[in-house]
């Protein structure tokens, strides 16, 4: 007999349930082998797993969290297809992905191939759910990479264990994609989270020039003699001639000189251009670090461009006020007033940072400038009292009184003095006395000492060994960093107190005693690792990665997402 209809209509054996996920309503049988085919639980299915099967760098545990967010807010509905249908915002993002190489990203990290070729297969037919869930994740993944990437970089510093934060420059990335998928103009917000540094946008500029280098100019290992001076003769003089003009360092190749290869005055002055931009001495005479310099591959050129990018991102969006900066591979001081957005300097100089070795490296962070000190004690660290001073006291008991060095139990400026006995000097071992060097003209320090307290223990200072300025590469500090003209640098940091004029300043660092100065103000240093710079008329200057940090940064990036956060 057959069973009659309830009232109800069943027409199943099994009963629908309702699941409500965030906004979306998706009905599903009880049945474990159904599975309602649409771009909710598709899209569902995706997060859940944290991989994306299509996509280059397919695991993301780095922004499953986010994603998820995004998707809770928008009801599980995609953001990126209407109908089946990619947005115009779509579009529009996937253009600018395809364009990251002009930022200094690489668009293949993004996947941009990938998507345009997806979005014409939309334009051309219908998208089931699968297709429209897989597009808009990974649309909204790569979306939230890019964004992120071009206003904070790819690396987090202190993965590299560099002193500075970009924690407050982090941004609510959920709101941030959603607010670029319903925007008229998404590419205007893309761009507008890109570093505001003048120093960015020239190195920025230059980038499709070292992109058309790398890739057309033919590569030449030249083979000159120890030196080449100016008049001489040498078979690459006519290919140094073309690689100069390509550079731009040699306005024209005149027709009449094109193959001659006599070493010239026009090259020669070509040459000193180069020089200079590659941190050399620009004497016009091609020696072994010049050769170095012109066998450089112009494919690590542009790299050198890409990763000064990077390095940018990790700065703040706007530093308030004066500040300094300290860029390590040149060598050099940068001042700018009333944050000035690291454009034209107001100040500039030689320095002399750490050397490139183990344990004497200048580290890079930020720290505030508070106070100064006319006339400091150098107070040594232990290492360099056991090392380098210990022996040679040991050795030769007059060295401390040659050197003006004395025995203290602690570094305040009125502690007292030890007598220099064996025992005393014993002490110096286990850290129960210390060793400073008295102020004065022969003080390491110098006549002035420009203090931002950090847990480096690193300050800026003037030293009495100015000769040293005179040389190109000029690491041959313990990590600390010595000023060519401390003089210009405490009017740069007191001028906004008046009383410290420039006769003050002098007269406060040869003064007969210790002065420190409070500063009203503090100000931000930014110890900064560049191996690349850009100037106000975009001249592009490179210099050595003494400390190997290019190479780390390299090898981080190269590895691909997930960085590390």
């Amino acid at each position: 007999m057959t069973k009659a209809c309830s009232p109800m209509g069943f027409f199943f054996q099994f009963t629908l349930t309702i699941l409500v996920l965030g906004t979306a309503t998706v009905l599903y049988a009880e049945d474990p082998e159904f599975i309602p085919d649409t771009p909710a639980t598709h899209i569902q299915s995706l997060l859940k797993e944290g991989v994306h099967p299509k996509l280059r760098w397919g695991k993301f545990p780095d922004y499953k969290a986010q994603l998820e967010q995004l998707y809770r807010q928008n009801g599980l509905t995609p953001l990126w297809l209407d109908e089946g249908k990619p947005t115009p915002q779509a579009r529009e993002l996937v253009e600018s992905l395809a364009g990251a190489s002009s930022k200094g990203l690489n668009a293949e990290d993004y996947d941009a191939e990938l998507l345009s070729r997806w979005l014409s297969e939309f334009g051309e037919r219908g998208a089931n759910p699968r297709e429209i869930a897989s597009f808009d994740v990974a649309l909204s993944l790569v979306a939230m990479r890019y964004v992120s990437n071009l206003y904070i970089g790819r690396i987090n510093p202190n993965n590299i264990d560099y002193g500075l934060n970009i924690e407050p420059k982090r941004v609510d990335l959920p709101n941030l994609i959603q607010k670029i998928a319903q925007s008229p103009k998404p590419t205007a917000i893309i761009d507008a989270l890109e570093p505001k540094f003048p120093i960015y946008e020239r190195l920025k500029a230059a980038l499709p020039r070292y992109q058309r280098l790398a890739k057309e100019t033919t590569p030449v290992q030249f083979s000159f003699p120890k030196k080449l001076s100016p008049g001489d003769r040498h078979k690459d003089v006519p290919a140094l001639r073309q690689l100069l003009h390509a550079l731009g360092d040699l306005e024209e190749i005149k027709p009449d000189s094109a193959k001659s290869e006599i070493y010239g005055p026009e090259l020669v002055g070509a040459v000193k251009r180069f020089q200079q931009r590659h941190g050399l001495t620009p004497d016009g005479v091609i020696g072994k670090s010049t050769v170095n310099q012109l066998n450089f591959p112009l494919a690590d050129r542009l790299r050198q461009i890409q990763l000064g990018l990077e390095r940018l991102r990790w700065l703040p969006e706007r530093i308030s006020g004066d500040y300094l900066i300290v860029n390590i591979p040149s060598f050099q001081l940068f001042g700018f007033r009333n944050g000035s957005a690291f454009g034209k300097s107001d100040l500039k100089m030689n320095v002399i940072v750490g050397e490139s070795v183990d344990g004497r490296h200048t580290p890079v962070f930020h720290a505030d400038m508070t106070y100064i000190i006319f006339r400091p004690f150098w107070n040594l660290p232990y290492k360099i009292t056991v090392k380098e001073m210990l022996p040679q006291i040991l050795a030769n008991p007059g060295y401390l009184a040659k050197n003006n060095l004395e025995l203290v139990p602690n570094f305040s400026p009125n502690a007292p003095v030890y007598e220099p006995s064996f025992r005393n000097i014993e002490m110096l071992t286990t850290g129960a006395l210390k060793l400073r060097q008295k102020p004065g003209p022969k003080n390491a320090l110098g006549l002035v000492k420009f203090a931002f307290p950090n847990h480096n223990n690193i300050y800026l200072h003037s030293t009495p060994s100015k000769g040293l300025f005179k040389k190109a590469r000029r690491d041959f500090s313990h990590g600390c960093i010595r000023v060519e003209d401390p003089v210009a640098l405490a009017e740069f940091i007191l001028a906004d107190q008046g009383e410290w004029t420039r006769e003050r300043i002098e007269s406060a660092m040869n003064g007969s005693k210790p002065k420190t100065v409070t500063l009203k103000h503090p100000v931000p240093v930014y110890i900064f690792y560049s191996t690349v710079l850009a100037d106000e008329e975009g001249i592009v200057s490179f210099y050595d990665d003494i400390y190997g940090h290019d190479l780390v940064l390299s090898d981080l990036l190269a590895k691909g997402f997930p960085y590390p956060s």
